[in-house]
């Protein structure tokens, strides 16, 4: 193989992830201790609009700027600005924000979304060991405000009190779950393990749209280690739900954990939201070395 091809071959595999197409990027770099609702994101030239007032009679909006950042994985930028936080209790039709991609309502119909989150949740109040409830996913609604409660919302992830604590008077675990645009109950939610109050977790979402009704799938890594990774959890059901086209993301207050999320990305490629593996030293030492030795051969 020429030596010169064989370096281009190489070089060639991250330059491959260049071409993505990020949606969004939310730092949440705004003034602490304001509401998220009405901040102006520098990147997607949209605002945080409401897309569901609150459901509660005496229940204020709880989405607001936190003081500080999370930090995530290596591999990906430092984060910058504050963070957001969901500290109400809500209910099922508790408020929400949604930002839209871009402020003419651009929808994504084909091929899949992603977005990543940095998630510590902070305090089990406000949530249950049943059906929990979901706090963020894609929705079909572009940059316009709206007051009922979202009906369409794809990749949303839901987090609830881990039924299996070994103390359920002063729990320390919770489950996350991934479910498509559809109906769900507590038993047919795909959920994760048990994980721990105030750890700090990278979260990969997902949409894959599939040709065909009804049968879009949705995807959730906790903590990936590549974009090879097996989502540690899918939702692939069908015959239920529908498929939508993809306009913004949705923050929403409903009975889930009180948490903190910080540096949301979305785009159309893995690589747009989470770090893409590149050889190591050792790997792409090899593979030079092997280049090195066919080429002494050939000599």
């Amino acid at each position: 193989m020429n030596r010169f091809l064989f370096a281009t071959a190489v070089l060639a595999v991250p330059a491959a992830h260049a071409a993505a197409a990020s949606l969004a990027y939310e730092p949440f770099d705004y003034t602490a201790a304001q509401r998220v609702l009405g901040q102006s994101n520098s990147n997607t030239g949209t605002s945080w609009l409401l897309a569901a007032a609150s459901g509660a009679a005496g229940d204020t909006t709880a989405i607001n700027v936190a003081t500080g950042s999370l930090t995530g994985p290596s591999g990906l930028p430092a984060p910058i600005g504050n963070s957001a936080t969901i500290n109400g209790v809500g209910n099922l039709s508790g408020a929400a924000n949604r930002l839209a991609f871009d402020s003419a309502g651009t929808s994504v119909t084909s091929g899949s979304v992603y977005y990543s989150f940095d998630l510590r949740i902070d305090s089990l109040e406000g949530s249950n060991n049943a059906g929990g409830g979901f706090f963020i996913g894609l929705n079909n609604t572009g940059n316009a405000a709206t007051t009922t409660n979202p009906s369409a919302v794809a990749a949303r992830v839901l987090a609830r009190i881990d039924p299996n604590d070994p103390n359920p008077t002063s729990p320390t675990t919770y489950n996350l779950g991934i479910a498509r645009n559809r109906a769900t109950t507590a038993a047919d939610i795909p959920w994760s393990g048990p994980l721990n109050l105030g750890d700090t977790l990278f979260i990969v979402a997902s949409v894959e749209i599939v040709d065909g009704l009804q049968n879009d799938v949705s995807r959730l890594w906790i903590d990936p280690t590549g974009d090879s990774a097996p989502a540690t959890l899918t939702d692939a059901t069908t015959g239920t739900g529908t498929d939508i086209g993809l306009a913004s993301i949705i923050l929403r207050q409903s009975p889930a954990p009180f948490l903190t999320l910080d540096e949301l990305r979305i785009g159309t490629e893995w690589a747009d939201v989470a770090p893409v593996p590149e050889p190591t030293g050792i790997a792409l030492g090899g593979i030079v070395a092997a280049g090195l030795l066919a080429r002494r051969r050939r000599a």
